[in-house]
C-alpha cells in the first residue's frame, strides 16, 4: 500500500488512483476471462499486482501472463513477487510496444488484455496508439477488459472495439466502470489520418 501511495503522488497521471482496486472491482474485471481456454493474458499497468495475483492464481500453469508496466519501481516489485512463477513475464515498457515484447517472448496469440491505464490522463496520441495496437494484438474472438473511473474515452475505445459488457462497480474508491470489448475489423488508415482524428476527438471532449 505504501508503494502505491508514494507512486501516486510521484506520478498521479500514470497511477490513476490513490487506493488499490477493491475485491468487487477485481471480480468484475476477471469475470469475462475463460481461464480454461486462455493461452496468453496481457495486463497493462499492473501496478502492485492486485489483478495479477488473481490472474496467476486462476490461470492454467501453461498459460502465459505478460505484465507491461511503465513504472520502474512497480516493475521491480512485480519481478520480485513473481520471480518463481513459470510463464509470467514482467516488462518495464509501454503498452503501445507490446507486440515487440510478445515477439521477443515467442508469443503469437493473445486472447485477453486487461487494462487499467488512466486514459483520461494519458497524452491523447499515446492513448490512441495503445488502443489501436491492442486491436491488432488480439485474436478476432479475443477481449479487451478495461476498468476506468470515467466514460469520457468510450468514443476512442469503440472506434477500434465493439462493446460486449458494461458494469459500474460502486464498491470501489473511486467507483469504477468495467468495459469488455471485442476487436472491430481494423480500419484502413494512415498515420496522418490517425493523428488528425485524435486531435479532432480531443477538441470535442474539451
Amino acid at each position: 500500500m505504501s508503494s502505491f501511495v508514494e507512486e501516486f503522488f510521484r506520478n498521479p497521471a500514470m497511477v490513476g488512483s490513490l487506493i488499490p482496486s477493491s475485491r468487487e472491482l477485481t471480480n468484475k474485471v476477471i469475470e469475462p476471462i475463460d481461464f480454461a481456454a486462455a493461452r496468453c493474458i496481457v495486463e497493462y499497468g499492473p501496478g502492485t499486482g492486485v489483478f495479477t495475483d488473481i490472474l496467476v492464481a486462476r490461470r492454467r500453469a501453461e498459460t502465459t501472463i505478460v505484465l507491461v508496466e511503465t513504472n520502474r519501481r512497480f516493475a521491480t516489485l512485480l519481478q520480485e513477487r513473481y520471480t518463481n512463477q513459470p510463464n509470467v513475464h514482467i516488462i518495464h515498457g509501454s503498452a503501445d510496444k507490446t507486440g515487440d515484447y510478445l515477439k521477443h517472448l515467442g508469443v503469437k496469440e493473445v486472447e485477453y488484455v486487461v487494462c487499467g491505464l488512466p486514459f483520461s490522463s494519458l497524452p491523447r496520441k499515446l492513448g490512441w496508439r495503445i488502443v489501436e495496437h491492442t486491436q491488432q494484438l488480439l485474436l478476432p474472438a479475443g477481449k479487451l477488459i478495461l476498468f476506468q473511473y470515467s466514460l469520457q474515452n468510450r468514443k476512442l475505445f469503440e472506434k477500434f472495439f465493439r462493446l460486449t459488457g458494461h458494469t459500474h462497480v460502486l464498491l470501489n474508491l473511486p467507483p469504477a466502470y468495467v468495459l469488455a470489448y471485442e476487436p472491430r475489423e481494423a480500419p484502413a488508415t494512415n498515420q496522418a489520418d490517425e493523428e488528425g482524428a485524435a486531435t479532432t476527438m480531443q477538441k470535442r471532449e474539451q
